[in-house]
């Protein structure tokens, strides 16, 4: 019976291949959620944390299906995310220059891709440098929002939080994905509005 099948569908194994890779083609790459900053891979130091947490809209829908019925609000703040990224590169002499240029690199093509900053901090005392970034629609929804951090300590942040995002839960999210430079921000009231 094997013999009789591969039979059959040998001669048009190569037909179908090609009709696929067409029709692949033809459809290309989805679009990018308007929402979405593409940081690209990191270096890690030779010592030091290194943490890559990328929460899919499939672990999203998921964790709001089980928060549903012992957390609603939760579960709301879930089902309008699409993906969160959170990026924790120590930074040494081996991955400082161009984990540095990562970072500018991010706020400037965000500024080019018309993100709007709502935070910017330089120079305090701590050493800290944090920039934090909105893409917004028409109707003044917040759709993705990306904060780059350089800490005194020696550690890059890089944060992208993808979907319709009220801007009175952003400490919830913060809370809930444990991300720390998130649950300082104090929002502009034009952003809040």
């Amino acid at each position: 019976m094997k013999s009789k099948l591969s039979s059959v569908f040998r001669p048009i194994l190569p037909s179908a291949a090609l009709m696929l890779a067409l029709a692949t083609a033809a459809m290309g790459s989805p679009a990018p959620d308007p929402g979405y900053c593409d940081f690209g891979t990191f270096k890690p130091a030779s010592k030091g944390p290194f943490v890559e947490v990328t929460v899919s809209p499939a672990v999203i829908r998921f964790a709001a299906r089980l928060a549903r019925t012992q957390e609603p609000a939760a579960a709301e703040l879930l089902d309008n995310l699409r993906q969160v990224r959170v990026n924790v590169v120590t930074v040494d002499d081996g991955n400082r220059a161009e984990t540095l240029g990562r970072i500018d690199s991010v706020r400037r093509q965000l500024s080019t891709e018309g993100w709007t900053p709502i935070v910017t901090v330089r120079g305090q005392d701590n050493g800290e440098n944090v920039d934090v970034h909105v893409k917004m629609r028409a109707d003044d929804t917040i759709e993705g929002l990306v904060v780059t951090v350089l800490d005194g300590k020696g550690e890059a942040v890089f944060v992208n939080i993808v979907g319709n995002i009220s801007a009175d839960r952003i400490a919830e999210l913060a809370q809930r994905f444990d991300i720390e430079p998130l649950r300082k921000l104090k929002l502009p009231a034009s952003v809040k509005s």
